[in-house]
């Protein structure tokens, strides 16, 4: 073929002039009269990969032709030729024979760019391929260190890295973590609760209920679940007073009311203090949980006070009146303390020297008057009505009354009630002093039955008797043996059989005739009269009486 400028003779498949550097054209100039039909066989065959060397020889051909165009046409003022300019880049032909300033054109440029590229050899396109990946790589490598970092700077991060620590042991290190995402999110309770369980896993309760309490103070929705784990860490420790002390300040009913039975409030009282110009009967509340001991006299009670049992009678005088209150668990409230002024006539109460209460062993009961008075009182047994029962009266109540000399009482088996009243000598009366006991003998191998029947064979053996059914021959009665109390004399417990007699003539009336007896509840072959001296001490006489045939 040859070239269209120059004529030269070209070899097939060259695309520029060796001799003047012309381009090419292996498209065949369109036709319309032609076949419309073209072969473009010839044309693909011809077209081979562009070889660079070959490129830059046609730019030293046009360089050096339009040199010598230049010089050969000096004189004459033609335009110049222009220029082919050529760029080191791989692609880049900005003068190429496709290239102009027309918008079809550049169209072109942008296809004949790819087909271009694609007859690149194989070594060059594999080096763009993995240039181009390594560059997405930077760049997704470059967007996950980002966000590491922004993750850093978040409190779920920290908790992660605690929670990994926690999961080995080592909560030093989680506790730091931990502390590191509350610095970021300060009322994170994830964290506060993770942070909290690293605490007590590490031994430090205290730090561990401080972060509870917080949780409970700052988020009251989640109070009762944070209270219950402070009070779990207390109970193992058997720290009751601790739980007492929250439960003291604690705002909370549902948790009051939930752990109540650790709860331990001073008493409250039923009278304020002040003066008052009558008796009082005071009254002292708390917890059902333990007991109220209480002091008259201004000293700290503790649990070898006395023990509130029933309400206290404050007569004229005046009291320093202190109470605690101790729980089942050893928990002790704060002390309360009223004062009272009391100015009256009327005089002081009985003292009784026993509280009412239940008891294994039988206790003589002691009271103590007011100076120039007279004591008086009343023992209801279980059989007896609560309707039926009445205040001590000398007067209006005189068949149960009974006055007390100075001789201990012997408090009865089983349920019992005593009432005491002191009148002065204008006839005036204290307040009533109730008491209630309660007495079983557990150990008692000689039975009441079987005690009644060797008190009645010992009466009738010491005479007046006709059988041993208790009957008196001379008068038509009987003489009844009934155990009704029990005492305990140096150590040992006797039953006490009161002799009733029983006036036939007269509806079957029981009258005390004031003889007792007693028999060992535990060895049938001690038994006798009991008797009292002048210091009110018990002892039991075994008399010397006709033998039973």
């Amino acid at each position: 073929m040859k070239c269209s400028k120059c004529g030269a003779d070209l070899p097939e498949g060259k695309l520029f002039c060796e001799v003047c550097g012309e381009e090419i054209n292996i498209v065949p100039s369109y036709d319309p009269d032609s076949d419309i039909s073209i072969d473009l066989t010839n044309v693909f065959e011809t077209t081979r990969e562009i070889d660079a060397e070959e490129i830059k020889q046609k730019k030293s051909i046009q360089t050096s032709n339009s040199i010598r165009k230049s010089n050969s046409n000096s004189g004459n003022k033609k335009k110049p030729v222009k220029k082919i300019k050529y760029d080191d880049s791989f692609d880049d032909f900005d003068d190429s024979p496709w290239d102009d300033d027309s918008d079809e054109d550049n169209g072109m440029d942008f296809i004949y760019g790819i087909i271009d590229f694609w007859r690149k050899n194989i070594v060059t396109k594999i080096i763009l391929i993995m240039a181009v990946v390594l560059i997405f790589a930077v760049i997704l490598t470059g967007v996950f260190y980002i966000k590491k970092l922004t993750e850093k700077k978040s409190s779920d991060y920290y908790y992660e890295l605690g929670q990994e620590c926690f999961n080995n042991n080592n909560y030093e290190d989680a506790i730091d973590y931990y502390e590191q995402g509350l610095d970021i999110e300060p009322e994170n309770l994830k964290i506060k609760y993770a942070i909290a369980d690293a605490y007590l896993s590490s031994g430090q309760d205290t730090n561990a209920v401080f972060i509870l309490k917080e949780i409970a103070t700052e988020h009251p929705e989640v109070a009762n679940g944070a209270y219950e784990k402070i009070f779990q860490i207390y109970y193992d420790n058997n720290d009751w007073a601790a739980i007492n002390d929250i439960l003291i300040n604690c705002d909370n009913e549902d948790i009051v009311n939930k752990f109540q039975e650790y709860l331990c409030k001073a008493p409250k009282y039923s009278v304020e203090s002040g003066e008052y110009d009558d008796t009082i009967l005071l009254e002292l509340v708390a917890a059902p949980n333990g007991h109220i001991y209480y002091t008259l006299d201004g000293s700290d009670p503790d649990e070898n006070s006395i023990i509130y049992t029933d309400p206290i009678y404050l007569e004229s005088g005046a009291y320093d009146v202190k109470s605690i209150y101790i729980s089942d668990l050893g928990v002790k409230s704060d002390i309360a303390e009223e004062n009272y002024n009391i100015k009256v006539l009327i005089p002081l109460a009985p003292m009784v020297s026993i509280e009412g209460g239940s008891y294994n062993v039988p206790i003589l009961i002691s009271v103590n008057s007011d100076v120039n008075c007279k004591t008086y009182y009343v023992c209801y047994r279980a059989n007896v009505k609560e309707a039926d029962r009445l205040d001590p009266d000398p007067i209006d109540n005189k068949d149960n009354t009974f006055e007390y000399t100075g001789t201990p009482l012997i408090m009865p088996m089983g349920a019992s009630e005593f009432r005491f009243v002191s009148y002065n000598e204008l006839g005036i009366p204290s307040t009533v002093i109730t008491r209630k006991y309660n007495i079983t003998i557990p150990d008692a191998t000689v039975s009441k039955e079987e005690g009644a029947n060797i008190a009645t064979a010992y009466r009738y053996s010491l005479g007046g008797l006709a059988d041993l059914d208790g009957t008196v021959s001379t008068t038509g009665g009987k003489f009844e043996y009934i155990i009704e109390d029990a005492i305990n004399i140096r150590n040992t417990i006797y039953y006490v059989i009161n002799e009733y007699y029983v006036d036939k003539s007269n509806g079957d009336k029981r009258t005390l005739t004031g003889l007792r007896y007693a028999v060992n509840t535990k060895n049938p072959e001690d038994y006798g009269t009991l008797e009292v001296n002048t210091n009110g001490d018990f002892y039991v006489i075994k008399e010397q009486g006709t033998p039973i045939n």
